[in-house]
């Protein structure tokens, strides 16, 4: 009996710990950029897939590639195809890393 009960703490413990870190997945979306505010950190996607506009924010530790090189928002152009790995924070699509292949 002792030893049913300490497997389901265990297993209700590990449950706990797992959860909120599989609620935090990040996701990617591929596009092309329709338009960008860096003074503000933001940025519009037109979706590949479903043709929607997304509306990201760069997250603060957020990375820009151009080329596989370290790049800035200020350095994507309007038309950029862009992979863009992301997190829904607080109602908000917060970018994690955009990268970006300009031929």
């Amino acid at each position: 009996m002792v030893r049913i009960t300490k497997a389901i703490v265990l297993v209700a413990m590990a449950l706990v710990l797992v959860l909120p870190v599989l609620a935090v997945q990040d996701t990617k979306i591929e596009g092309k950029i329709k338009s960008i505010a860096a003074d503000k950190n933001e940025f519009v996607v037109t979706g590949k897939d479903d043709a929607k506009d997304h509306k990201f924010q760069l997250d603060l530790k957020g990375k820009v590639q151009l080329n596989n090189k370290a790049g800035k928002l200020d350095d994507l152009r309007a038309g950029d195809e862009v992979t863009v790995t992301y997190k829904k924070e607080n109602g908000k699509m917060l970018a994690t890393n955009v990268q970006c292949r300009r031929k």
